[in-house]
This record gives C-alpha cells, sequence and structure tokens, in this order.
C-alpha cells in the first residue's frame, strides 16, 4: 500500500477517538510549544543583550580602571596619585587605532533635588567632553556639555530620562540640580529614554547625573583616584596591540606600581557566547522532557489501540496483509499523532513568541524579538521522531498477532 492509503487510514482510525486523540497529541504539543517558545525568548534575551553591547563598541571596547596594587607596594606608598588627567593626554595622544576614548569616575548614588527641597538618591557620573559619545547616550532634549566647559568648571549638567520625572515638573532643561545642598549645576540635556537591558556598566542609564569632569574636580581633588578610561579600537584584531600600549605607558608612568588594571570586551563576549550557549542547549533539554513525556503518552494509546483492534487485525491478516503493512499501518498512525501534536505546539509557540516581543517592549523598551527557527525545525522533526520511535513497540505487537488466534478473540 502506498503512503497516502496508510495516512487515510491513520487518520479514520484516530478519528474514531477523538478525545483520546486530542489528549495525546496535547501531550506532544505542549513539548513542540515549549522547545519553540523557551528557545525563542532565550534567543531574544541574548540578541538584546548583544545589541546593547554592540551599540557601546562590543568587542572593541576596552576599559581602563585603578585598583589597588598588587607588586611594588612600597613604591605606592610614595607614589599614590592613581589615574591622573595627564595620563589620560599621554594615553589618548600616543595610542594608535582608536577611534573613541573617555576618562571618567562613577561617584555612586548621591542625593540630588530639582524643582522641590525633596531630594533622591540618584547615580552620579564625571565624565570629559567625549563620555556621552563614548557610551552612546543620546541626548533628547537640549545639548550635552563640551570639553572646554569641564576646562573651564562650569555648573553644567545632563540628566537622565527618569531623573527628569522624578525630579522635575516638566521640562528639566534651563532649571537649577542641587547635589548634596551646596553644589550646583544648570541642567542643558536629557537623556533619551533607552535602558540597555541587562548591560550595567555600574550606573542607571535612565536614573543618572553626568557632571563635567573638571566642574566636579574642583570640589572634589582626589575624585580621580576612582578615575576609569573607556576605549574603542578600530577592530577587535587591535584589541591587544591597544593593551600593550597601554600597560607600557602607565607601568612606566607608575614607576611599576600596578595600580590599574585592563579589562578586555572581546573575551567577554566569547566567554558569554559560550556560555549563552550553553544555556540555551540546557533550555532545549529542559523543554524536550515534555517531547519525551509526550511519547509515553503516544506509545500508551497506541498499545490501548492495539488491545482494541485485535479482530481487525486477524481479519485484515488473513485477508493478505504482511506483518510489515500492519506494522506500517500503526507507525503510521503514532507519526500522524505525535506529528500533528508537534505542528500545533511549533504554531503556538511561534504564535506566544511573536506576541510577547511588543509585550515585553512595553517593559523593556531595548528589547529585540528572535524567532528560534531551528528551535521549531528541531521540535518538528523529533515530533515525528518521537511517534516513529514510540509507536513502534505496539506496531511490531500489531504485527505479531497470530491472524486466527486475533479472529477468535
Amino acid at each position: 500500500m502506498s503512503g497516502f492509503v496508510y495516512l487515510r487510514i491513520a487518520v479514520r482510525a484516530l478519528r474514531a477517538h477523538l478525545f483520546r486523540s486530542f489528549l495525546t497529541t496535547l501531550s506532544i504539543m505542549i513539548g513542540g510549544f515549549s522547545i519553540v517558545l523557551m528557545s525563542s525568548l532565550a534567543a531574544s534575551g541574548f540578541a538584546t543583550l548583544a545589541r546593547g553591547i554592540e551599540d557601546l563598541g562590543g568587542s572593541r571596547l576596552i576599559l581602563v580602571s585603578a585598583k589597588p596594587p598588587q607588586r611594588a607596594e612600597r613604591k605606592a606608598a610614595s607614589y599614590g596619585n592613581g589615574i591622573t588627567l595627564a595620563d589620560r593626554d599621554v594615553l589618548f595622544s600616543a595610542i594608535p587605532h582608536v577611534v573613541g576614548r573617555s576618562m571618567y569616575t562613577i561617584m555612586g548614588r548621591v542625593r540630588v533635588s530639582g524643582d522641590s527641597s525633596h531630594y533622591m538618591p540618584v547615580d552620579n557620573i564625571a565624565g570629559d567632553g567625549s563620555f556621552l559619545d563614548a557610551y552612546q547616550m543620546k541626548i533628547a532634549k537640549g545639548r550635552g556639555y563640551t570639553e572646554e566647559e569641564s576646562a573651564l568648571q562650569a555648573k553644567v549638567c545632563v540628566i537622565g530620562h527618569k531623573t527628569e520625572a522624578r525630579l522635575f515638573e516638566g521640562d528639566a532643561v534651563g532649571k537649577w540640580l542641587i547635589r548634596n545642598r551646596d553644589v550646583r549645576c544648570r541642567v542643558i540635556g536629557v537623556l533619551e529614554n533607552r535602558d540597555r537591558m541587562g548591560i550595567h556598566m555600574g550606573f542607571d542609564w535612565l536614573d543618572v547625573v553626568v557632571w563635567p569632569l573638571g566642574t566636579v574636580r574642583s570640589y572634589q581633588p582626589d575624585l580621580l583616584r576612582g578615575a576609569q578610561f573607556i576605549i574603542k579600537t578600530d577592530a577587535p584584531s587591535s584589541n591587544e596591540v591597544v593593551k600593550r600600549i597601554i600597560n607600557s605607558l602607565l607601568v612606566e608612568r607608575h614607576h611599576g606600581v600596578d595600580d590599574f588594571e585592563i579589562f578586555d570586551f572581546a573575551g567577554f563576549i566569547e566567554k558569554f557566547d559560550q556560555v549563552f550557549g550553553i544555556m540555551r542547549a540546557i533550555v532545549g533539554y529542559i523543554a524536550g522532557i515534555a517531547l519525551l513525556v509526550g511519547g509515553i503518552g503516544v506509545m500508551n494509546m497506541m498499545l490501548v489501540s492495539v488491545s482494541e483492534r485485535v479482530r481487525e487485525i486477524g481479519i485484515r491478516k488473513a485477508l493478505g496483509a504482511t506483518q510489515a503493512a500492519i506494522r506500517a499501518q500503526f507507525l503510521w498512525e503514532a507519526m500522524l499523532l505525535s506529528g500533528l501534536g508537534g505542528l500545533l505546539g511549533v504554531g503556538a509557540g511561534m504564535g506566544v513568541a511573536f506576541v510577547s516581543g511588543p509585550v515585553l517592549r512595553i517593559f523593556s523598551p531595548s528589547w529585540v524579538s528572535v524567532l528560534a527557527k531551528s528551535a521549531t525545525v528541531v521540535a518538528l522533526g523529533v515530533s515525528i521522531l518521537i511517534g516513529l520511535v514510540f509507536g513502534y513497540f505496539p506496531a511490531r505487537r500489531a504485527a505479531r498477532l497470530d491472524a486466527i488466534a486475533a479472529m477468535r478473540r
């Protein structure tokens, strides 16, 4: 018999017990749904993080920050200037393959006040004139400050979108912001409402006050002890050369004191890729358990079906049906049952994954929706394979029934 004939017989057999077939199909459907949805959400989360990191510079980023020295500690007692503006000037003028750079320091959560006298804790950063460009922080209203304003210690600042909503009534541009009741700055710009989900550089992207480095340094001369450099190279392949030059220059300038550390984002992203690949595999395995459970349900139903149709099997054998034909008939039924469940589950998983994107973007505007296409193919293929594997034993049992004994039952 042709495959079409087997398929038609299988459809008729499953329709005879529609509710039981639906329950068995549902178990496979849940497995396919879980694989597609969980894999798509995992891929979306990775794509969101990857795009956020790539917007900043991705594998081309190098971070240089101060740290307690581990070598030449005796020298550190006499030489303890930390990272200085002079270091910045030498580094930024001597390093090749660099397309972006900035010096900044994170001051932590500091209480500030806007229109009212009510003070609220907000992340505060002091950065040079290129800080906003280095971190791709776009201005939604007003403007950013310049390096000249930083050098002249201008009392200006840029605030985050969330900070404006918390501290000011209406537009904050042109208004005064007060820090710790003694330091004031005029708000000249408000950052766009863009939260880089999962990317934490030590401050809140939306709830932040960015001050000119020179302005804050006039109030806090020792501010630069915790300063950092963010450097963006022209290509990931240039990172190694840039790191060697940075290390050589700083070791020489700091008299052999290793009071700094260099962090290469290229290695971090590579390791992150590996970890996320393992997480995706774990998610797939966990969701695949539901398919295996569904396979047991398929085997159970097919065994019941064989028991109920013993007389039919005996008659078919008496009319000349071979063992291969009987076995093929029940295998087609099992594969149709699991394949239909897999198809419905994959469709439902794709639908929910598609709808979840706009919903998640309400809470996180930077969310990137990705449909795990490979997971849909795998889920559908595994569903059919489960029907073949778990349907084989019932089909083999049906094929081995004795025709005369089966007709007598």
